[in-house]
């Protein structure tokens, strides 16, 4: 069995060491807000992209296309990235990574000045493959923490998705203005660099490499199958799925709802999301940590979802906009500690050489559930515009019983798990004699059951 050597021993961290992993989440999520917010208005424009003659539906279909390149890229390359860091060890994956993704944003911002979408489209595509490099982070922290730790410093992943998504509209569109269309896309090119450097210079591996583990590309994305395969953890998987499927529709169609209901201008709506994605800052670095002491990881979630779901239906009760503050905000704040919890959740409940390729399959999953919510919000406010917020609310609720029945139905007694024997063991310990049964401890012994995928037991 591959040996981990975590920079830090469980229990004194040194955070400092993290702050690469946090900055290439920053920094992917940066890039992401860009295409988001700037290729709308580029393409739904006469800005030399299309024709000029271009009808509203033919703009509409391109853009589409363009925008799901990069999360399908993502989709593709999070369990191939994940299953090679387990091979090859999470500092090289990372670095390599940065550089290729250093030449995509070259790409898409040359395609940019020379209005070809066949070239954006190949940056974008080369772009979301190398950046999924965020399952690698996610695996990296998860080897240096215990399952205490883990919630408090997974939820901070969010936080800089966050700053991400502030940072890049705001800074992005500042620069489009001024320097033009590509310029945003152009000064990814050094900060990317930068943060190359730092991370060559600063992260320590996490991961013992094992070049004894073989590795089939084509394999490893066909592995995404154990999804529905990898008994029990498929129904986290699933859960998990679903829940990305309701907030991440939420994020995309709430903007889209306040425009519809109270015609806010672009200042107030840019204003609103700003505002929203502090919320989920503070929830992700204030309040994660201490409501899992609180509560056990597992209330939690459940908790976060049922309230999430509730405020995220009663966004359409109010007629003042005022309003959005305290149900969109309660919908954030609850939203994001539940996506916190998803991949902490399903890491407590692997073993630790399978953390990359269990995480990657979960990146994978994330993205293509941010993908269809988009589809399906779309379609949904086509019939009616506040559907969606309603429908993908309910749908969080569901979950939250989902998880409930989960955590009730694992089985009390199973042998453990021979490779992570002693962490597990101790943290169901300290669990069962808190009178807490978390779902690390439930999915755990579960999985180390009679279970089989392929008539093989389970690692």
């Amino acid at each position: 069995m591959t040996t981990a050597y975590p920079a830090q021993l469980p229990g004194r961290i040194d955070l400092k060491a993290l702050l690469p992993l946090y900055l290439v989440i920053f920094i992917g999520f940066c890039g992401y807000s860009l295409m988001i917010t700037l290729f709308v208005p580029m393409l739904m424009g006469s800005n030399g992209f299309l024709a000029a003659d271009a009808t509203v539906g033919q703009r509409s279909f391109a853009l589409g296309l363009l925008l799901a390149i990069y999360p399908l890229g993502q989709f593709l390359g999070s369990p191939v990235m994940g299953a090679l860091s387990d091979r090859y060890g999470r500092r090289p994956l990372l670095v390599g990574s940065l550089f290729v993704t250093i030449f995509a944003y070259a790409i898409i911002s040359a395609g940019i000045e020379w209005r070809s979408l066949a070239t954006i489209a190949i940056g974008c595509l080369i772009g979301g493959l190398s950046e999924s490099n965020i399952a690698v982070a996610q695996s990296a922290i998860s080897d240096v923490t215990d399952p205490e730790e883990r919630p408090r410093l997974f939820a901070w992943t969010y936080s800089s998705c966050s700053l991400g998504y502030i940072a890049g509209p705001i800074i992005g569109g500042q620069l489009a203005l001024a320097l033009g269309w590509s310029a945003p896309f152009w000064a990814m090119v050094p900060l990317l660099a930068a943060a190359l450097v730092w991370t060559a210079m600063q992260f320590r591996e996490t991961h013992a490499p094992d070049r004894s583990k073989s590795f089939d590309a084509i394999g490893t994305i066909s592995n995404l199958g154990t999804v529905f395969t990898d008994r029990p953890i498929r129904r986290l998987y699933l859960i998990n799925f679903l829940i990305y499927l309701a907030l991440f529709g939420y994020f995309r169609m709430v903007l889209v709802y306040l425009v519809d209901r109270w015609h806010t201008t672009v200042d107030q709506t840019t204003l609103i999301y700003s505002g929203l994605a502090l919320i989920s800052a503070i929830a992700s670095f204030g309040l994660m940590a201490p409501l899992t002491r609180r509560f056990g990881l597992d209330r939690l979630a459940v908790g976060a979802c049922v309230v999430a779901g509730i405020a995220m239906m009663l966004v359409t009760a109010f007629p003042a906009l005022n309003s959005i503050w305290f149900t969109a905000g309660a919908t954030t704040l609850a939203g994001t500690i539940a996506l916190a919890a998803c991949p902490t959740i399903l890491s407590n409940a692997v073993a630790m050489d399978r953390q990359g390729r269990v995480l990657g399959n979960n990146q994978a999953l994330q993205v293509g559930a941010e993908s269809l919510s988009a589809v399906a919000g779309g379609a949904m406010a086509g019939l009616f515009v506040p559907l969606p917020l309603i429908a993908f609310g309910g749908l969080l609720i569901c979950c939250a019983l989902l998880l409930f029945l989960f955590g009730r139905l694992g089985p009390p007694h199973a042998r453990p798990d021979s490779g992570s024997r002693g962490r597990r063991s101790s943290t169901r310990d300290r669990s069962d004699q808190a009178g807490d049964r978390t779902f690390s401890a439930v999915v755990v012994t579960d999985r180390c059951g009679p279970d089989s995928v392929d008539g093989k037991e389970l690692a």
